[in-house]
């Protein structure tokens, strides 16, 4: 490949000349340096984009959009650089990742196509082939790695792919160690300076390539003291901490409280990666006084949208009673929940995380006017629209809203309308393609039977409110619907207890919506056989109220049972006794694991190391957790 071939998209930043130049002696591309990282001005102008996650006071769809402005507005002052086209292709894909899987919004459809489309025009391209690449990764990995290679072949210099298949290769569903360690040595051989490859480290198991990396991060983080460069130290603690044994943590904990000091010197207060790295070097040197600290900090300068300082300790000195607990206990901490979400409120007004706060005791107390949780329900569902943009809400946000105007009967209207647009937006989410990179047998397996669990519960709310609105035809409609939806949620079972009781539990609901319906028509024999397997469903899949708690379901089939002619003796002997006895047994069930788990090594907290064959005959807890 020669420079000239690059000029169309002047990823070099190569004058005139230089591309007439390189056409004539096309040989000197041979001693062109690696492409590692974005040169000091373009790193500069994308260090001013705002990354990371929504600030407060910004809706997710005004954040995404200055992103993408912003960058677009890079491309025409950088043409073809490689990292702002790069950095433009991520944003683009950000609801996809901050949702956590493919949405069915249009915008990574969009840039896969365009880049497509320019790779199709320039196949010459090395950087557009890469680029074209990196859109596909997760959607369509197998062809993103026949491009990396592609690109690879057309500019070795091009050292880039190497981190991607550093990624796509220790992904579950593309393993191979032994080539994601390959492109990781390769890519740090050619740039050894480059942040970006020791960030990657953390996806490798190569405790002799950290071990010799370490020394290098060191000495390039050392003088530096950019938003970069700050970001990079907890990539240095975590693999510092992962090529050591637990003997050498009291030693790793100290060398990183004399880096905290030192940063700390820094006082580069108008950087969130200074707070962070402070919050993160303080927690490993076992300092949780000066970690608070920092993070009360950065959120106080910094905050994401779902951040408040008040709320947040609240929350954590003020934990929920367990379901348990006595009726008036929980009652009075949703009262008084609801009463601290005024304040919080004030402070952020525009912050549907915070609303979440609110609705939810709203939902529980009774004595709470509904003019003021259909003012909360109106007000999410503004700011819901709001991070979306012109993309559909989440089918998981209008099912909430749902729930809670169907729990306080609010206007059966809107529940109709909200639970029929969120099973249309679940189809459409249902429709989309995995992420191909991650997304398990076991996963996915799961992710469907989920999917069609809320899908369920969706049609559900959506036949109540008709059912209250009298119209009997299109109640009909939903329960057809609910019905079919049911037999698929039955089918994926799989002789798992757990995805048994769920299903019980929707089909409790079916149930209980056919008994309105046939009540409304004055069929009340059916509505009682109807409540019958309601009530049996619920009481096979042990998801009764807890003590206290109203029961609308028990209410409604013993108030059709009285007026049907039925004693108090007839009911206790056919409902009450059995639902008392159940709900005087502990549900705590197990399912066992399928999986076999793989070869570790962990440390416990005390230094121990833990491997499978230690744990060989002996009954484990497992507690899983994740951060971002």
């Amino acid at each position: 490949m020669t420079s000239f071939l690059l000029c169309p998209f002047k990823s070099r930043h190569l004058p005139f000349v230089a591309c007439v130049f390189a056409a004539i002696a096309p040989s000197l591309s041979a001693q062109q340096a690696p492409v590692c990282a974005a040169s000091p001005e373009v790193q500069a102008a994308l260090n001013q984009i705002p990354t990371g996650n929504q600030p407060a006071g910004q809706s997710l769809y005004q954040f995404v959009l200055s992103r993408r402005t912003a960058l677009q507005n890079l491309m025409r002052q950088y043409p073809g650089d490689v990292f702002v086209e790069s950095a433009y292709i991520g944003t683009m894909q950000y609801y996809d990742q901050y949702y956590g899987r493919p949405t069915n919004y249009s915008d990574t459809v969009k840039v896969i196509a365009e880049y497509k489309a320019r790779h199709e025009q320039h196949p010459e391209n090395a950087e557009i082939t890469y680029l074209y690449a990196t859109a596909l990764v997760g959607r369509d990995t197998p062809q993103a790695i026949k491009l990396f290679d592609n690109a690879l072949e057309k500019d070795p210099n091009l050292d880039l792919p190497h981190l991607d298949f550093v990624t796509i290769y220790a992904s579950p569903n593309f393993l191979d160690k032994a080539k994601a360690i390959d492109h990781e040595k390769t890519f740090l051989a050619a740039c050894p300076a480059a942040l970006q490859g020791y960030s990657s480290l953390w996806q490798i198991d190569d405790k002799e390539l950290i071990a010799q990396s370490i020394p290098k991060l060191r000495q390039i983080l050392q003088p530096r003291t950019d938003s970069d460069a700050l970001r990079a130290y907890p990539t240095l603690w975590s693999l510092e901490f992962k090529a050591k044994p637990a003997s050498d943590y009291d030693a790793l904990r100290k060398q990183v409280a004399a880096d905290v000091v030192r940063i700390r010197a820094l006082n580069r207060q108008d950087l969130t990666e200074w707070w962070s790295a402070l919050e993160d070097g303080y927690k490993l040197a076992n300092d949780p006084k000066n970690s608070d600290w920092a993070k009360n900090e950065r959120q106080t300068r910094f905050p994401y949208a779902w951040e408040l300082l008040s709320r947040d300790q609240w929350l954590k000195d003020h934990p929920r009673p367990n379901n348990d607990a006595p009726f008036d206990q929980k009652q009075a901490y949703d009262r008084d929940l609801l009463k601290q979400s005024d304040d919080w409120i004030k402070q952020r007004p525009d912050s549907i995380y915070i609303l979440y706060s609110r609705l939810g005791p709203m939902e529980d107390l009774d004595d709470i006017p509904a003019s003021d949780v259909e003012a909360c329900v109106k007000r999410m569902l503004e700011l819901a629209q709001a991070d979306a943009g012109p993309n559909p809400i989440p089918s998981d946000t209008r099912f909430g809203l749902a729930e809670a105007i169907y729990k306080r009967k609010l206007d059966p209207q809107q529940q109709v309308e909200m639970a029929h647009k969120g099973v249309e937006q679940l189809d459409a989410e249902m429709k989309q393609p995995p992420y191909d990179l991650f997304s398990t047998k076991k996963e996915l397996d799961d992710q469907v039977f989920n999917q069609t669990y809320n899908k369920a519960q969706g049609l559900f709310y959506e036949a109540e409110g008709y059912v209250r609105l009298k119209q009997t035809d299109n109640a009909r409609t939903a329960l057809v619907q609910l019905d079919q939806t049911l037999r698929a949620l039955k089918s994926q079972i799989n002789d798992k207890d757990l995805r048994r009781k769920k299903y019980l539990e929707r089909e409790s609901s079916y149930w209980n919506a056919r008994a309105h319906l046939a009540q409304l028509q004055n069929r009340k024999l059916d509505a009682k056989a109807y409540y019958q397997s309601a009530l049996l469903d619920r009481l096979e899949s042990g998801s009764l109220p807890a003590p206290g708690e109203k029961d609308n379901l028990a209410d409604d089939a013993h108030t059709l049972w009285a007026s049907l002619g039925g004693t108090d003796d007839g009911w206790k002997s056919w409902y009450a006794d059995r639902a008392a006895a159940l709900a005087n047994q502990s549900h705590l069930t197990w399912e066992t694991a399928q999986d076999p788990l793989p070869p570790f090594q962990l440390t416990d907290l005390q230094g121990k190391t833990w491997q499978l064959a230690d744990l060989k005959g002996k009954v484990v807890f497992l507690n899983f957790w994740a951060s971002s």
